[in-house]
Parts: C-alpha cells; structure tokens; sequence
C-alpha cells in the first residue's frame, strides 16, 4: 500500500467516525424531544387532573348547598353530595398514579404500566358514572315533581343543562385518552431506541 493510498483510507476512517459521532449525536436530539413530548404530556395530564378534581370539589359543595336551598330532599342532597364526591375522588385517584412520573430518569416500563392503568380507569369510569348518572336523574325526576307539582319547565332546563355538561365532559373524557395514547406511543418510540 503506498502513501496516497493511506492517506485516503485514513481520511476515510475520519469521515466515517465523524459520521458516526454526528448520527449519535441526532439520535440523542431525537431522544430527548420524544422524552420532553412525553414529560410535556404527562404534564397536560396533570394539569386536567388538578382542573377537574378542583371542579369536582366545588361541585359537591355548590350543587348540595344549591339543592338544599332549592328544598329538595335530604336524601337527593345527600346522594347527589355522594355521587359527586365520588366521581371527584375517581379523577382524583385515577391522576394520583401519574403525578410523580419523570420520564428522563424514571424506568420506561413501570411509566408504561401506569399510564396504561390510568387510561383504563379512564376507559372504564363510563361504566359505572352512566347508571349511577341515571339513577340520580330518576330522583331528581321524582323530587322536582313531589317539590313542584307541574316541574316540566324545570325538567327541561335540567335537561338542556345535562346534555351541555354531557357534550363537555365527554370531550374532555375523550381528549385524556387521547392524551395517554400520545404519551404512550412517545414512551414506547423511547423504549425502540434504547434497545
């Protein structure tokens, strides 16, 4: 081999370890977005849980005193302070296996298995807030109409005011499964490149 040849074959192995150091280095970039993606998400599921569980909050302690002030019955006051404690401690818990997930040093696995936890408690909150949403209206059907003889006009906002609420929560309910699914597909892009 004489000189000129090993000059280029020298360059070579240069170009070829810059290479090298240069795909690392994107791969490393790309590493880190989708780990602060994921951080960012998880973060937006927080926040929803914090808003909501707030909300929920309010809600036992607006609606129980408003119904109450309305003169319905002790029992309806006391169910719907139930029913909505309980829908408000759900959020609360289901968001509670989230909140400390730090996904730059925490194990992709264990991250993995509580989202995905999470989004089942999610998935299946619909299951049983529905008939127990039913029941509920089925006493406030009752009470409106033992409290005020002719309620039609009450049932009829009550209603408009279900659907309004209905078409919310079923939108925010949609976009934090949307929001785990990103999340997830981020941790799972994570755990290909790492192998």
């Amino acid at each position: 081999m004489d000189y000129r040849e090993h000059t280029e074959l020298n360059e070579l192995r240069e170009q070829i370890a810059l290479l090298k150091d240069k795909l690392q280095r994107q791969q490393i970039i790309s590493e880190q977005n989708i780990i602060a993606a994921a951080q960012k998400g998880i973060s937006k599921l927080n926040k929803t849980g914090n808003i909501w569980g707030i909300f929920g909050i309010f809600a036992v302690v607006y609606c129980s005193w408003a119904f109450h002030r309305f003169g319905f019955s002790d029992g309806f006051v006391i169910g719907t302070a139930i029913f909505l404690a309980v829908c408000a401690a759900v959020t609360i818990y289901a968001h509670w296996g989230i909140r400390s997930i730090d996904v730059a040093n925490g194990n992709l696995v264990d991250i993995s298995q509580r989202l995905i936890r999470f989004r089942k408690i999610y998935s299946r909150y619909h299951l049983y807030s529905v008939p127990m949403l039913l029941v509920w209206c089925y006493f406030l059907y009752y009470d409106a109409q033992r409290m005020l003889g002719n309620a039609e006009y009450f049932l009829i906002g009550a209603c408009v005011g279900g659907l309004i609420g209905a078409v919310i929560g079923l939108k925010a309910h949609f976009k934090v499964i949307r929001d785990t699914d990103k999340v997830l597909k981020n941790i799972s892009e994570l755990m290909q490149q790492k192998e």
